[in-house]
């Protein structure tokens, strides 16, 4: 699950890019968590009774982990900060590396009690490959993107 911290910046990614388009956000937010839903059924092999028991521990410890990645941000940029509040910094990054793996852990305990050990254990593949396959998914909307600006010369850009 340590492969799990990279996903906070995927979704702002995906979030940074489609920003410009005209979809609405809460479709945007349901296609990106049906496309979740699909990935880690499929690599976990969830059952229906799995993934009843599966989705509200996973949920809520996804939303506590960007909560603990929002806080992780820093408000300046390193070169505007003093030598007290980049070390400052530094021990805040240290603290909440430490709460997410407090929240892995919590994580791990509750998800034993509703899946098989092996399927917990494939946790962090279902994640990899989520995150894979999305930024594959986003490259190729990027690529027809800019294959349509190409067709289409005389249309602005955003």
């Amino acid at each position: 699950m340590n492969i799990i911290k990279n996903q906070g910046w995927i979704l702002l990614l995906f979030i940074s890019i489609t920003a410009h388009s005209q979809v609405d956000p809460d479709q945007k937010e349901a296609r990106l968590a049906a496309f979740r839903a699909e990935v880690f059924t499929r690599v976990l092999n969830l059952t229906p009774d799995e993934a009843q028991g599966f989705w509200p521990v996973y949920n809520e410890y996804a939303d506590k982990r960007e909560q603990v990645q929002q806080d992780l941000r820093p408000g300046k940029q390193l070169d505007q900060m003093s030598d007290a509040e980049v070390e400052e910094q530094i021990k805040r990054h240290f603290e909440l590396k430490q709460r997410e793996l407090e929240l892995e852990k919590e994580a791990y305990q509750k998800l034993r009690k509703v899946l098989p050990l092996r399927k917990v254990a494939k946790l962090p593949a279902a994640e990899r490959e989520f995150r894979e396959s999305l930024i594959k998914k986003l490259q190729e909307a990027r690529e027809r993107r800019q294959e349509r600006q190409q067709i289409r010369p005389g249309r602005n850009k955003r």
